[in-house]
């Protein structure tokens, strides 16, 4: 089984923009990204690092951590782009939303003298996905008081090819399935796999955190060939939560014999990749 770590880096620029996240310490991020990498570094495991490309810009801590963004790099972990502003992307007229792919995955690699490949969307967001039947009415209708739908995730991933990404991580469900599994006809559909979507390589996320419900997510498709993605917060690295540091080093911990047997082995999204489009 393959699994897949990635941290969704928000800055202050993501706090203020956030839906709840308004009183956020400042440092919360660079702090627990430490943390982080502590934890990552003393079990031998690399993951990706989703960073708001205004993070990687000249200045002063915490607004703009350009040292750290080439330290988690050097650590030997992958970057990839969380947006430019970390803006709600659904309601983004096409030119606007272009504009901000593309400015954040250069000025990611001009700091870190590395390609940025890969895109991980602020608030898991566009959901509506029409080509694979789901259908996010929030969106649509602008519920969420931030205007009313111009992209979906399908025009999402044809812009991130047009930007130069090779991947991207998405979050969306299948309203067939989700009937069938409440029906009764469909009870325990395997976990969505990577799959290419406009020359992208679509990464479904699986679960959020390193607690019980992502340790029983694991164990149950260990022997498997299948890849999930499990993802968590570096400004929650310090909190007393499932996204904690330490609730990270106790699910890496708990994992070490499966490491040991083969049965388990951890990956870059960019690695998730290149397995897939390896893939016949």
């Amino acid at each position: 089984m393959r699994l897949a770590i990635s941290f969704d880096y928000d800055s202050p620029e993501g706090y203020r923009r956030s839906f709840g996240l308004q009183n956020c310490r400042p440092n919360a991020d660079q702090q627990g990204t430490d943390a982080l990498l502590d934890v990552l570094g003393q079990h031998g495991v690399r993951a990706t690092f989703g960073i708001v490309g205004r993070v990687a810009l000249d200045g002063e801590p915490p607004e703009y951590c350009p040292q750290q963004v080439c330290a988690i790099h050097r650590a030997g972990h992958e970057i990839a782009s969380h947006s430019m502003w970390h803006k709600y992307l659904p309601p983004l007229r096409r030119r606007e939303l272009f504009e901000d792919i593309l400015y954040s995955r250069k000025v990611l690699e001009s700091r870190i003298g590395s390609d940025v490949s890969g895109f991980i969307p602020p608030f898991n967001r566009p959901m509506h996905f029409l080509e694979r039947r789901a259908i996010s009415f929030t969106e649509v209708l602008g519920l969420h008081g931030r205007g009313r739908a111009r992209q979906s995730l399908g025009s999402l991933l044809h812009l991130l090819r047009l930007a130069g990404y090779g991947w991207s991580r998405v979050s969306f469900e299948d309203k067939a399935v989700a009937l069938a599994r409440r029906l009764g006809i469909r009870r325990d559909p395997a976990p969505m796999q990577p799959f290419v979507f406009g020359g992208v390589v679509a990464i479904p996320l699986h679960s959020t955190g390193f607690g019980e419900a992502s340790r029983a997510l694991v164990r149950r498709f260990l022997n498997t060939d299948l890849t999930l993605a499990i993802y968590g917060h570096p400004n929650q690295a310090l909190e007393d939560n499932d996204q904690s540091a330490s609730r990270l080093a106790s699910f890496l911990g708990s994992l070490e014999a499966e490491r040991a047997k083969g049965l388990l082995r951890f990956h870059t999204m960019k690695e998730i990749e290149t397995i897939t489009r390896s893939t016949p």
